[in-house]
């Protein structure tokens, strides 16, 4: 096929995508219903295709549909099968939820499952529904599921804004953008407002709260607005697959790249979000960048905690996460996006004090050809304190400069008429190159006029007067300033390299060094060896191979001593049979002490790799879960190589 004289084919990673389908066959099929608010009719709708579906033939199971005692929706749903729903006691109450299990076993072809973004009892399997959802996937089991805009993770804040209420139950975009379908259930606000008024959404009572507060006309018409917009753009994503897997012509414009760079505060996370709402606009690669600054004191545990969270929102929303280390956040930010094609950059708006310090205008003024986006925060936000708006202009870089200047200048004083001017020039110039090599820029600058005006000042003629008679005088007071600098700039890049090595080194020894001892092995065992190897020299804790026989998962290497109780062991068990991380810092059975990941590349799983580290929040970041996944994929390719 060709467009013009040039050759049109797909592109690998597009093939690659229906490759994936072809190779899930047995996977079941993902239908959404989506509206804009409760009571559009979304169950309603997704019983009539179902019952429809039946009528044909089709094995069809409510897993779980909440009805909210709606007569007509009732009527229906008692039409279909049903599995009974699981009782969970909680503090004195009794809690329903779907009983996964039970549905795994009836095995329908089509399952039912209402309010997909619902967060379950405490001690479930998984922490969301949508998880459960994708087990039943995973076992061939096709399901209709229901879900609002509100909940969509992307949207929260821009809900958030319309209506003046937070919801706080969401899920992933990267999840509803997988569904095989999405169905948009839609009608008009007027009808929906009747349907209040008459009691078929809520109780009356409750219905003439809801219209005074949530569904007011304007609420709405601005969710139907959000809903259509979203639902567009994930059609017009299909399309344009669709287009590059079967290389139809098309006007391609150049890629776009998304850097959304940010720092540890209350609403980083919502800028994640609004940075992949931009992203999925512009059909761009995006990356989530963040900048620790060597000077910067330690995150408090709050900050820790949202800078987290943040990255997490990004790793999940299918962003890139980089985290650097520099002296300054505008130019580290300018530097990766120069050096990576950058073309657009989402930064928050500045406020307050701030607005004077920010490095935002530093970015703004430097960064040529490239698009700049400020972000405005969206409803109540923690509100940053003024003192931390304010730089440091004292911090302990600039009070041991001080220090060594004093110093100098002492020794000088009482070596005065002893040695030669020069040498006292010399003497002065050595707080200067110390402070260039292990502080920051502005120490050393600091260092060399505070130095140069000591000298002049106190040993130059005319003294305790700031002329200066003898230019050659002024000619090294130049050479100060110029040899700061230069050595600062040196040592700052080198200060700045260095992080980066160890961590290159570190990601290299993990992957790129996992790949070279693998393919020299010849036997399964080796290859588990191998990879257990490699997983201790990560971060301390224990770690091992974990291998299916038929009494269960057990240590076929590693260490032996791995701490592989009864709850440990059905989560790793869980996490080999359903293809999922598991475990610590994820949202599948989380309550456990270790972290599990199957080894896995196509369809076969071999086995799970297991970690119990001493300090699992500083080494399962959202960059380290990568590293893992790689590793993981690495050793099953290694293992497919012998089948």
């Amino acid at each position: 096929m060709k467009a013009g004289d040039e050759e049109v084919r797909p592109l690998p990673e597009d093939l690659l995508a229906i490759a994936r389908r072809s190779e899930e066959k047995e996977r079941g099929r993902l239908t959404v219903y989506l509206g804009y608010a409760a009571g559009v009719g979304k169950t309603y709708t997704m019983l009539q295709d179902a019952l429809q579906r039946r009528g044909e033939g089709v094995d069809v199971v409510i897993g779980y549909v909440e009805t909210h005692g709606r007569p007509e929706t009732e009527a229906l749903a008692a039409r279909l099968e049903a599995v009974p729903p699981a009782t969970i006691d909680y503090q004195g109450l009794t809690l329903r939820e779907m009983d996964l299990d039970a549905v795994l076993e009836r095995h329908p072809e089509i399952a039912l499952i209402d309010e997909l973004a619902h967060t379950n009892a405490p001690n479930s399997r998984h922490v969301k529904r949508y998880e459960d959802v994708e087990e039943l996937l995973h076992a061939g089991i096709s399901v209709y599921t229901t879900v609002n805009i509100q909940h969509v993770e992307s949207q929260n804040d821009a809900v958030a804004q319309i209506t003046g209420i937070r919801v706080s139950e969401t899920l992933p975009d990267t999840f509803i953008s997988g569904a095989d379908e999405i169905r948009l259930v839609d009608v008009t606000p007027e009808e929906l407002r009747l349907r209040l008024r008459a009691g078929k959404v809520y109780v009356r009572d409750m219905a003439e709260a809801a219209i005074r507060r949530f569904f007011s006309t304007g609420n709405l018409l601005a969710l139907r607005q959000l809903t259509l917009r979203y639902v567009a753009t994930a059609t017009d994503l299909q399309m344009i697959g669709h287009m590059r897997a079967r290389a139809i012509p098309g006007p391609w414009p150049a890629a776009e790249r998304l850097l959304i760079g940010i720092r540890p505060g209350p609403t980083a996370g919502q800028m994640v979000r609004a940075g992949y709402r931009l992203a999925t606009r512009f059909d761009a690669d995006w990356v989530v960048l963040t900048v620790d600054l060597e000077s910067e004191r330690a995150l408090t545990v709050r900050e820790r905690a949202w800078l987290t969270a943040a990255l997490e929102t990004g790793r999940r929303l299918g962003g890139r996460i980089v985290r650097l280390r520099g002296e300054d956040v505008a130019d580290e930010i300018l530097r990766y996006a120069r050096r990576n094609n950058v073309t657009m950059i989402m930064l928050g708006k500045p406020r307050g004090i701030d607005v004077i310090f920010s490095p935002v205008y530093r970015v703004l003024r430097r960064s040529r050809g490239v698009d700049i986006f400020l972000y405005e925060p969206k409803g109540d936000f923690v509100r940053i304190p003024v003192h931390r708006q304010v730089p440091h202009l004292l911090s302990w870089d600039y009070a041991v400069t001080l220090i060594l200047i004093a110093a100098a200048w002492g020794a000088s004083i009482l070596l005065q008429g002893v040695v030669q001017p020069e040498l006292l020039l010399v003497l002065q110039l050595l707080p200067v190159v110390v402070t260039a090599l292990f502080f920051r820029r502005g120490a050393a600058l600091l260092a060399a006029i505070a130095s140069i005006l000591a000298f002049d000042l106190i040993f130059v003629k005319p003294y305790y007067s700031l002329t200066i008679d003898d230019w050659g005088y002024f000619a090294a007071f130049a050479g100060y300033v110029i040899i700061a600098l230069v050595v600062s700039r040196l040592a700052a890049r080198l200060r700045r390299l260095l992080p980066r090595i160890r961590e290159s080194e570190a990601e290299v020894e993990a992957v790129a060094g996992l790949s070279r001892d693998l393919a020299r092995d010849v036997t399964r065992q080796e290859v588990f060896e191998t990879l257990a190897r490699h997983m201790q020299g990560f971060a301390p804790g224990s770690s091992a191979l974990l291998v299916p026989r038929p009494a269960g998962l057990h240590v076929q290497a590693g260490d032996a001593a791995y701490p592989l109780d009864q709850k440990e062991r059905s989560i790793a068990q869980w996490a080999y049979e359903n293809g999922e991380v598991a475990g610590r810092m994820t949202d599948n059975l989380p309550s456990g002490r270790g972290h599990y990941i199957p080894i896995r590349a196509h369809r076969p799983i071999f086995g799970i790799m297991a970690f119990v580290f001493d300090d699992p929040e500083e080494v399962l970041t959202p960059e380290n879960k990568e590293t893992f996944q790689t590793m993981a994929l690495l050793a099953a390719l290694a293992l497919e190589r012998m089948d």
